[in-house]
């Protein structure tokens, strides 16, 4: 009998994973998994659900166990900070990680590849780049800080940021104008609170090529960001929705403004093509476009 040879039986995996709180829904693993049988490498993929008062403990082990990376979602691309050894230049200006890897020094780095996933994904979804874009973000949170970053990065000419709590906009506008000092972006950034008068002056008062959501879906936050845009008989139609969030759960969020766009698309490309970036930082591999396109057909 002929002996069977495959080194990918006998090549120790890239254990890698998921970490995050509430995250049944992940299509990660699913990706992944599709990736490496592509790609022909030994990637396992696990999801860790952990909640809030075990993550310390649960990141801490996947690190003494050695694993080789993990992808981080919410809500711990901020709070896997404190765990990591060191990070990235995108990592460490945004301060939020959604990668880790295990470096040939036996260190762990933090990585952001949402950036370049969600320049890829609108490029990809509405055929169009940031370049001198009008973009309002709904939201200031963790997910927003890449987003923001990527818009900042890519020449976006204008960025308006709307949040629940103005205290938090005004937080993440003052860190972007930071931001926009090592880019050289010349970026105008505004900011302010949901219940603002000067928020809906802006908005009614610009021609908004992008409007992104970044929070996550809610029937309290679809009732807040519905009312908001509800009110504003006179908002202009004409603009491309994106929403980072590829949950379908509250099928009447966001309704209100996908009636005035031009086409809305979910995150499900943008989680897509920031795995195909971890895949790389993790394997060395990257899969062309092409296989991107194979992976989008199949899987969604």
């Amino acid at each position: 009998m002929k002996e069977q040879k495959d080194a990918r039986l006998f090549a120790p995996p890239h254990l890698t994973g998921i970490f995050g709180y509430n995250i049944k829904y992940s299509l990660s693993p699913t990706i992944h998994g599709f990736l490496n049988k592509l790609l022909e490498t030994n990637l396992c993929y696990g999801m860790f659900d952990v909640p809030p008062e075990k993550f310390a403990a649960a990141f801490n082990g996947f690190k003494a166990l050695g694993m080789k990376g993990a992808n981080i979602t919410q809500p711990y691309k901020t709070e896997v900070l404190k765990y990591i050894d060191s990070l990235s230049e995108e990592a460490e200006t945004v301060g939020a990680v959604n990668t880790a890897n295990l470096e040939e020094d036996g260190s762990y780095r933090g990585y952001n590849t949402d950036i370049t996933g969600f320049i890829k994904a609108v490029n990809y979804e509405f055929k169009e780049n940031l370049n001198g874009r009008s973009v309002i973000i709904i939201g200031a949170g963790g997910a927003s800080r890449a987003v923001l970053y990527a818009l900042i990065k890519d020449g976006a000419k204008d960025i308006l940021i709307i949040n629940r709590s103005a205290d938090n906009a005004d937080k993440l506008k003052k860190e972007a104008c930071l931001w926009k000092e090592s880019l050289k972006s010349n970026a105008g950034i505004e900011s302010y609170g949901f219940n603002s008068g000067a928020a809906l002056e802006s908005i009614l008062s610009g021609k908004w090529d992008i409007i992104v959501n970044t929070v996550t879906p809610s029937a309290e936050s679809g009732r807040l960001i519905n009312n908001l845009f509800a009110g504003l008989k006179k908002f202009r139609r004409g603009f491309f929705l994106f929403d980072i969030s590829y949950s379908s759960k509250y099928s009447g969020f966001l309704n209100v403004l996908e009636e005035k766009s031009l086409k809305r698309a979910n995150g499900l490309s943008m989680l897509l093509f920031q795995a195909v970036e971890s895949f790389y930082i993790w394997t060395g591999k990257r899969a062309d476009f092409n296989i991107i396109k194979e992976v989008l057909n199949v899987i969604f």
